[in-house]
Order: structure tokens, then C-alpha cells, then sequence
């Protein structure tokens, strides 16, 4: 999927885009629990989520799902 953020010093500027997948094999994940995972590998957090305004650009409706159970969208 596809992801992009809001800057904080210009709310209506949006961050670059990048790419993001759903997973349960990243060490962040505990217990069978997804995680998304950055393509730096980077795990994003749901607070991190929240804060920066993160948006879904693309994402497959197996991913809409994932994020909707998540209670990100």
C-alpha cells in the first residue's frame, strides 16, 4: 500500500509518499497481531498514525480490511 503523512508546520502540505505493508512477521508483532511496517523497515505505530495524519493513498481491499480491524480507518 501506499501511504502519506501531514506536515505539522503546514497541515494542508502533505508528506511523501511511501510504500507500507501489513504484516505479523516484523518483531513489533506480538502475538499474531499485525503491524504496518515502513519500507525502511521501520514499524509505524498507531500513536505515530494519529499524530502525523497519516492517509491511506492505494491500498488493496485486503489492506482496507487489515487497517479498518486495526482501528486506523
Amino acid at each position: 500500500m501506499i501511504l502519506t503523512y501531514t506536515y505539522f508546520v503546514d497541515e494542508k502540505r502533505e508528506g511523501r509518499h511511501m510504500k507500507a505493508e501489513i504484516t505479523t512477521n516484523h518483531p513489533g508483532s506480538y502475538h499474531g497481531q499485525p503491524v504496518i511496517v515502513l519500507e525502511d523497515g521501520e514499524q509505524l505505530d498507531p500513536v505515530s498514525w494519529i499524530t502525523l495524519g497519516y492517509k491511506v493513498v492505494s491500498a488493496d481491499e485486503a489492506e482496507l480490511a487489515a487497517l479498518y480491524r486495526m482501528g486506523l480507518i
